[in-house]
């Protein structure tokens, strides 16, 4: 039990940075407490549950915003309101488009061909991917965008949102940090920063709710089956708890700290550490 709530704990402080939670928690998982690939993904999945509760209580007023104006409770929503509402939709159908994919193809490399491994290879994908997050972070750190999302046309931010949501699909993959990868595509489309980081976190939450539904329906090695539902409920409740107490302060270190450095730094010496044992062993 305790490995578990070791693992939430982590969750919550990683999520608001870029660094890849679910990466640290495979890694984590894997080399600390001998959690199998399978289990690790899965577990990296469930444990989001918690800090996208956390993001739901931190933007609670946007949110309820949002879902009233789908059912069309009142007409006079402010733009900003409405353009929020389209950017989620549009986004979380884009999320889809990669995600569903990226999911199965990953599911299947961890089931039929790293089963029985330690997980020193997938750690090693994990790094690479980390690698390549850096870069991109790297890329878009300076970018000083100009637009936000309630002064915009409708056609414009169709396409943009569509893009944040490709871009966040990408994110099933341990390795590549969600709001990294989100973050930097609105950045790249001219937005401002903290434009940027809020619809980032806004496009998280119905991507969460379907990850967990499909590692559900379609993980056969899902936790879900695997764990003690008290486990995932306390593991899921630490990972809300650290997650909200934390968002404010790690947020405001993200903006000050280019963790681009970190993630190629750590991802280097992953490589560093495990490479020589594959190519002895």
């Amino acid at each position: 039990m305790i490995e578990y709530i070791i693992i939430a704990i982590l969750q919550g402080f990683f999520e608001w940075l870029p660094i890849s939670s679910s990466g640290q928690v495979m890694i984590v998982s894997i080399a600390f407490f001998g959690i199998s690939p399978t289990e690790a993904f899965s577990l990296a999945i469930w444990l989001h549950m918690g800090t996208m509760l956390a993001v739901l209580l931190k933007y609670r007023t946007d949110y309820s915003n949002i879902i009233k104006s789908l059912f069309l409770i009142k007409k006079d929503y402010a733009k900003k309101t409405i353009n929020e509402r389209n950017w989620l939709i549009i986004a979380t159908i884009g999320t889809a488009i990669t995600a569903l994919p990226l999911y199965f193809l990953f599911k299947t490399v961890l089931e039929d061909y790293f089963r029985a491994t330690q997980g020193d290879i997938i750690t090693l994908i994990i790094a690479g991917l980390l690698i390549i997050t850096g870069f991109l972070i790297l890329l878009t750190k300076k970018v000083i965008g100009k637009k936000t999302v309630e002064d915009l046309p409708e056609k414009i931010f169709q396409s943009d949102s569509l893009i944040s949501g490709l871009a966040q699909g990408v994110s099933i993959l341990p390795g590549v940090s969600r709001s990294g990868v989100t973050v930097s595509s609105i950045l790249l489309q001219n937005y401002t920063q903290d434009n940027a980081l809020k619809l980032s976190f806004l496009i998280s939450v119905p991507a969460v709710i379907g990850s967990v539904v499909a590692d559900i329906v379609f993980g056969s090695g899902s936790v879900f089956f695997t764990l003690d539902i008290s486990i995932i409920l306390i593991s899921t409740g630490v990972s809300f708890i650290v997650g909200y107490l934390s968002i404010e302060g790690l947020l405001k270190l993200a903006k000050r700290i280019n963790f681009g450095y970190f993630c190629i730094t750590y991802g280097l010496i992953a490589f560093v550490i495990i490479l020589p044992f594959l190519l002895v062993f």
